[in-house]
């Protein structure tokens, strides 16, 4: 009777909430209530006042839950989600938060397969937004796992959307992505698009996935491809009529352009979007194409044009509402002052710059404007200031470069990690499926073993002895059955039991063999950069040095050079990476035999995902060497010029 109670009092509020009756009302209604049905009436009450009293409606909701709280699990469960979703409006993040772990626990004791999914969502983003990916990618993928076991046992269920599954897979490539894991980011983007063209999800959905995989491919340094997702979703959004991103896809287009030295096509791109985010009155944008335009015409030597747009983009964000912009601006005029030969201007601007950036903690683009001054202040004849800024912009490559080693040196680690645990909430899943499952198939043989006696005792008196020699036949079937089911699992638990066994031994010996590897080419790196950096103190030391001196000098330098020349570091190199990858020397001697022992040693960096500074350090020659080299080696193994080496090399096993 409660039941039937509740049913049509929400059936009743429902009715007066469509016909717009005062809360007033209502709220009188509530206050005869008790237990559970008052309770239900809170939340309703407080999901009519969400948007126009968000107070009110956060009241109601914590009523609600101090009422249903231990008492009716429906009731509790969804004031919790009301109170996430409260406190979230509230920007009371703690608060909700807290309900958010409160949800989670409460509906992982229940079984309730959907709204675990809702708040592992929610925790997942949490822990994004604190900077912990690790576990922010764990709470993704069980929501993930859930969402497939459900959606397959359940297809078709009205508490779930199925274009949830391809927000999950986006939420992961997005957690990849912010690692700067981009194959791993690409791989659930592309995932993603495909589940979302498969279910028709519309442009609206398809554009901005379109979009993320264009942006990770352009950081990837993949332009060709980045360039061609941008166009396609160009292609959505004007079909969309969707202005301000049809604007950043232009600007995408010509930043792919810029990277690529196609400037005149950069330009006519940035154009396109200037113009439409002119029209639409969008200044952060036009504020950002105005000082790519600027960087472009600076770069083609037009500095007058360059100038102009330089200062457009100032004038725009006179009020310095846009930091991070306004100190690309200072940036690019300091360039361009420095270009022109104001000197005392260029610091000034850079000075600037660097300001804005120190308060937002943007290191990325310091390292120019370090530069920018130390070639400034030497213009000006003051060497002990440019000495300063030299030394800052050297510290500051350093401390990038030596941060992108350490995040190449223990990539293979967390993605071997991140795959382990998928695997094992995958497996932990399965098997709570697979007892589900088997209770539902003995509760059915159940069902149906009470309807045969049922049917035996109404015709016994006829068909007696036919029955119960039906009886024993079956129950020996049934007998066999269970034994040969037993036996099967049995036999497939130790197949399983020793394929588990084989694979843990093998990726524990990828891991040792990759880890040594990694260490060996990180320890090549940092000997080479040392003795570099010793072999310039040295020659810094010859010029104030006697003649006594100087031949002590040439032959440490002497033993130096040999060292950076030294085959020993190689060889070990070339044992380890052979270990881990037997068949690689061997495919390209039957690409092209004539292929150099420098040209073995290019690939294997190449296969490691090394980058040309780091290659370059390595191979102890300039960063243009390594261009160099790396376009012989296109030509040596047939590869045309647009075709993608690091593709090419990492396919091969």
């Amino acid at each position: 009777m409660k039941i039937k109670s509740t049913l049509v009092l929400i059936i009743i509020l429902n009715s007066l909430f469509a016909i717009g009756v005062n809360t007033d009302s209502l709220t009188s209604i509530i206050e005869n209530q008790k237990g559970n049905e008052k309770a239900v009436s809170l939340n309703l009450l407080g999901e009519s006042l969400f948007s126009s009293s968000p107070r009110k409606a956060l009241k109601y909701f914590n009523e609600s839950y101090e009422i249903s709280k231990g008492k009716n699990y429906k009731t509790e469960i969804l004031a919790i989600s009301n109170l996430v979703r409260a406190y979230s409006r509230a920007r009371k993040y703690d608060s909700s938060d807290l309900f958010v772990a409160k949800g989670l626990n409460l509906s992982r004791a229940q079984q309730d397969t959907v709204r675990m999914m809702e708040f592992l969502t929610n925790i997942g983003w949490t822990y994004d937004y604190q900077g912990n990916y690790n576990q922010a990618m764990t709470s993704f993928n069980e929501a993930l796992v859930l969402f497939r076991i459900f959606n397959q046992n359940h297809p078709g269920h009205p508490d779930v959307n199925v274009l949830n599954y391809a927000r999950l897979l986006n939420n992961k490539a997005t957690i990849f992505a912010k690692q700067a894991y981009y194959d791993s980011a690409i791989i659930y983007y592309k995932e993603s698009l495909e589940f979302r063209q498969k279910h028709n999800a519309g442009n609206k959905y398809i554009a901005p996935t379109l979009l993320n995989i264009g942006a990770v491919c352009y950081k990837n340094g993949n332009y060709k491809l980045a360039n061609e997702y941008f166009i396609n979703a160009l292609a959505k959004y004007t079909d969309l009529g969707d202005s301000a991103r049809i604007a950043s896809c232009y600007g995408n287009l010509g930043t792919i352009s810029k990277e690529t030295g196609e400037n005149d096509t950069a330009i006519g791109y940035y154009e396109k979007s200037l113009d439409i985010n002119r029209h639409i009155k969008n200044v952060r944008g036009q504020i950002v194409t105005l000082n790519n335009l600027g960087a472009i015409y600076l770069k083609e030597g037009q500095e007058e044009k360059a100038r102009q747009y330089l200062t457009q983009a100032l004038t725009l964000n006179s009020d310095s509402r846009y930091k991070s912009s306004l100190a690309v601006s200072y940036q690019n005029l300091a360039n361009y002052y420095l270009q022109t030969n104001n000197y005392s201007k260029a610091i000034e601007a850079a000075l600037k710059s660097l300001k804005i950036m120190e308060e937002k903690g943007q290191r990325s683009n310091m390292e120019d404007v370090y530069q920018v001054l130390s070639s400034a202040y030497e213009k000006q004849g003051k060497f002990d200031v440019s000495l300063h800024y030299f030394k800052l912009n050297k510290a500051l490559h350093d401390s990038i470069f030596n941060a992108n080693s350490r995040a190449n040196y223990n990539k293979l680690q967390l993605q071997l990690e991140t795959s382990q645990k998928e695997r094992k909430i995958e497996m932990l899943k399965k098997e709570q499926e697979k007892q589900v499952l088997m209770n539902k198939i003995l509760k059915n043989e159940k069902q149906n073993y009470v309807m045969a006696i049922a049917i035996i005792l109404f015709m016994i008196i006829v068909v007696a002895f036919v029955v119960l020699m039906k009886r024993k036949k079956d129950r020996q079937i049934y007998r066999q059955q269970q034994l040969v089911d037993e036996r099967e699992k049995e036999l497939a638990r130790v197949e399983l039991e020793k394929s588990r066994l084989k694979e843990e031994e093998l990726q524990k010996s990828i891991r040792y063999k990759s880890k040594q590897l990694s260490t060996h080419a990180l320890q090549m790196m940092q000997k080479t950069t040392m003795l570099q950096e010793i072999f310039s103190d040295i020659k810094a030391l010859t010029k104030n040095a006697t003649d006594d001196d100087k031949q002590k000098i040439s032959q440490i330098t002497r033993k130096i050079t040999q060292n950076l020349r030294s085959q020993k570091d190689w060889d070990i190199f070339k044992l380890y990476f052979e270990d881990v990858n037997r068949n690689f020397y061997k495919k390209l001697k039957e690409i092209n035999p004539d292929l150099t022992t420098n040209d073995h040693r290019l690939c294997a960096l190449i296969k490691l995902n090394m980058t040309p500074k780091e290659m370059a350090s390595v191979l102890n020659v300039a960063p243009n060497s390594v261009k160099s080299s790396r376009y012989r080696l296109k030509k040596k193994l047939g590869l045309s010029v647009e075709a993608d080496l690091e593709e090419f090399i990492r396919g091969l096993e």
